[in-house]
C-alpha cells in the first residue's frame, strides 16, 4: 500500500517536471557543443541521418515525457548555419521515419505470428479432442494437452504483453519523428 502511494507521488513529480510550450508539447532542451558529432558519417539514398550516438541521448530525453505527447526539441548550437539547421532537422527526421518503419513492421510480424499462434493452437486443441475421444495412449494426450497450453501461452503473450510494448516504442519513435525543432544560437 505504502509503495503504491510513494510510486504515484513520484510519478506526479516526473510530471511536473517536464516543461512545456504554449502549445502544450513538452520541452527537450539540448545543446550541441560539436556539430560534427550528430550526423552519421554515412549518407544512404542521398538521405542524412543523425548517428546512434544522438539518437540514444534523444531517447534518454524524452523517457520522462509520455509516448503520445507532441515534442519540442529545442536545440542550442554555436555559430550553426540555416543550412546546418535544415541538415539537421531532415537528419532527424529521416533516422526516426525510418526507426517508426521498422516499429510499424514489428507490430505488423506480431499480429503475422499471433495468427499463427491461434491456428496451431485451434488445431491442437482438435487434436486433443480426437485422442481424447478415440481412448489414446496417456502419454500421448498429455504430450498434445503440454503442446495446446504453449501455442495457447505464446499467444496470449505476443498479443497482451510483447503489443504493448511494441505500441509504446512505435509511439515514442512517432513522436520524436513528428517533434517541432527550433534552433538557438
Amino acid at each position: 500500500m505504502f509503495n503504491f502511494l510513494r510510486y504515484q507521488k513520484e510519478k506526479k513529480l516526473v510530471r511536473k517536471d517536464n516543461k512545456e510550450d504554449e502549445k502544450g508539447r513538452a520541452i527537450i532542451d539540448l545543446t550541441i557543443k560539436d556539430r560534427s558529432e550528430v550526423l552519421s558519417p554515412f549518407v544512404i539514398d542521398k538521405k542524412e541521418t543523425i548517428n546512434n550516438e544522438f539518437a540514444s541521448i534523444l531517447d534518454n530525453a524524452v523517457k520522462s515525457v509520455p509516448p503520445k505527447q507532441n515534442l519540442h526539441l529545442e536545440v542550442t548550437c554555436q555559430g550553426i548555419s540555416e543550412e546546418d539547421k535544415s541538415i539537421f532537422q531532415r537528419a532527424i527526421k529521416n533516422y526516426y521515419y525510418n526507426s517508426t518503419l521498422e516499429s510499424e513492421r514489428k507490430l505488423s510480424n506480431n499480429m503475422k505470428i499471433f495468427f499463427i499462434m491461434v491456428i496451431l493452437s485451434i488445431l491442437s486443441l482438435v487434436a486433443l479432442f480426437l485422442v481424447n475421444f478415440f481412448s489414446a495412449y496417456w502419454l500421448l494426450v498429455e504430450v498434445i494437452d503440454i503442446i495446446v497450453w504453449v501455442f495457447v501461452w505464446e499467444a496470449v503473450d505476443l498479443i497482451a504483453f510483447q503489443r504493448s510494448m511494441l505500441r509504446y516504442e512505435r509511439n515514442r519513435n512517432l513522436s520524436l519523428y513528428n517533434c517541432y525543432i527550433s534552433f538557438n544560437s
